[in-house]
């Protein structure tokens, strides 16, 4: 079996997609074709090595017509960056090439092609033409659709996303999970300095951490699950935010679904898996993001997971605490980064393949540009980021009818802070869940928000990460220079696949 290498692999994620071809040359022309705006579809499989596409008008390419142009090519082992493909055309049974393109992947966009804009350009040759004749000037230049972002295709409302983004709401939701998830590596002292701000996680000398040796059984699951439906009953009072009511599907086949395939690349619905990306320091980063977008990881996880959370038999054995850990400690972080777009410093659109580090508060990351997944200080800002929630959230309800099946009336409905929730029994273990020093702070110093201590000031909270963060700065900013991964990828592996 011959697969695709890692060169061929990531050259065919550039090629997949939508382009906008435009014929250049004093000969230039298609039959067919002439003076007309075209697209060029390109298809390659996850590991493939074939190329395939259809090339004409982009209403044609959308309709049910059929197009007047198939491509037809693969890619090289021996130069990447050119290849060749075949223009057969369809309207006379497509048996024969009409048209050979010979095509340079040109490399002027540097870094900041990484998961953006790319171009083609090359040389048109009627195959029926006798070599002995001059060469046409028939050419052609191609740029690709850049991917259009959920927020261009499904956006927010201003007042929800004018909350989203304040110092407060990116701060707290960033240092509510980095208090959780590294409290149980943290040191003595830094223990009594987050108590002291109000930020350990839980109550003062009965903490719960989200990774430790305890995490399914200290109620942290609990935690998760209760703040995200805080969080989500406060943004749907502002905005109707639906959640999936299932994963999802990857990416139609080019050849069995034409149009499908337009509206996946177009984004019709804001759902579509933005493109893998490029970390050029660490290739097992770059092969994991690209795996965990893969349609393979989709089929062997993602529906699993959705098959087991959504079975009663399954749910009817865990406690709230356990279903709660298992799901943000696996399904949540991989949702977090399989529909993670590429991050982008938001002043200049450059990529920053291994995003913001979690101590840098300049000014430029509060924007609403800032909405990358992969980072609990901007992924609520995206607009996916409510949709698999919701569907998180849904899950919930799942697992207490699970209960009321097969155990009736052991778990009780109540209202804690507002938000219907169950009382503490035997399947569910924390009567006061965490939502950071609103319930669990001591400070009566008020703040600068109206109702709210100091503990949850901007400069408090900031304060609070980056004594968490301390150790990662120790060496005099030596370790700046390793490369470090996006917050929830780095909990995450993907296993290995064998042939």
């Amino acid at each position: 079996m011959e697969l695709a290498d890692t060169p061929g692999q990531q050259l065919g994620d550039t090629l997949r997609g939508i382009w906008r071809w435009t014929l250049k040359g004093s000969d230039a022309g298609l039959e067919g074709l002439e003076h007309q705006p075209l697209e060029l579809f390109l298809d390659v499989a996850q590991r493939g090595r074939a190329i395939r596409g259809f090339l004409d008008t982009p209403e044609r390419l959308r309709s049910d017509q059929q197009p007047r142009y198939r491509v037809v090519g693969d890619l090289p082992a021996d130069k990447p960056g050119t290849l060749r493909w075949r223009l057969f055309a369809l309207d006379d049974g497509g048996q024969l090439p009409r048209y050979e393109c010979q095509v340079v992947l040109d490399e002027v966009w540097g870094e900041f092609g990484n998961a953006g804009p790319a171009t083609l350009n090359g040389r048109i040759l009627r195959l029926d033409r006798p070599l002995a004749l001059p060469e046409q000037d028939n050419r052609f230049l191609a740029s690709k659709q850049v991917f259009p972002e959920a927020r261009e295709r499904t956006a927010l409302s201003a007042s929800l996303v004018e909350w989203l983004i304040t110092p407060e709401h990116r701060l707290f939701h960033q240092l509510w999970h980095a208090s959780r998830d590294k409290w149980h590596k943290l040191a003595k002292d830094k223990h009594q300095a987050l108590r002291g701000l109000g930020w350990q996680p839980g109550p003062r000398e009965r903490e719960r951490d989200a990774r430790g040796r305890h995490k399914d059984r200290n109620g942290s699951g609990e935690d998760f699950l209760f703040m995200h439906r805080h969080m989500l009953g406060a943004a749907r009072a502002i905005q109707d935010l639906p959640s999936w009511t299932r994963f999802p599907l990857p990416q139609p086949e080019l050849e069995r679904d034409r149009q499908g395939f337009a509206r996946y690349f177009d984004n019709q619905d804001g759902n579509a898996l933005p493109p893998t990306w490029l970390a050029s320091d660490d290739d097992e980063y770059t092969q994991w993001v690209r795996d965990i977008k893969s349609a393979e990881t989709f089929h062997g996880n993602f529906e699993v997971w959705e098959s087991r959370y959504s079975d009663p038999q399954y749910l009817s054995k865990l406690t709230l605490g356990q279903f709660g850990s298992e799901l943000e400690l696996g399904l949540h972080d991989w949702l977090h980064m399989r529909w993670a777009s590429v991050p982008r410093d938001p002043v200049n659109g450059m990529p920053v393949p291994m995003a913001r580090t979690p101590d840098d508060f300049a000014g430029r990351w509060y924007g609403a540009e800032n909405d990358f997944l992969g980072d609990p200080f901007s992924s609520h800002v995206n607009p996916v980021f409510w949709r698999f929630h919701g569907w998180i959230d849904d899950r919930i309800e799942d697992w207490f009818r699970a209960h009321e099946r097969f155990h009736p009336g052991e778990v009780v409905r109540v209202q804690v802070n507002g938000v219907p929730w169950f009382a503490a029994g035997r399947w569910v273990q924390v009567a006061d869940p965490w939502l950071g020093p609103d319930t669990h702070g001591c400070s009566s110093v008020p703040g600068l928000r109206p109702g709210r201590s100091v503990e949850m000031d901007p400069e408090t909270m900031k304060l609070a990460l980056r004594i968490i963060y301390a150790d990662e700065e120790r060496f005099d900013g030596l370790l700046r220079k390793v490369p470090r991964r996006p917050w929830y990828a780095r909990h995450l592996k993907v296993r290995q696949r064998s042939l």
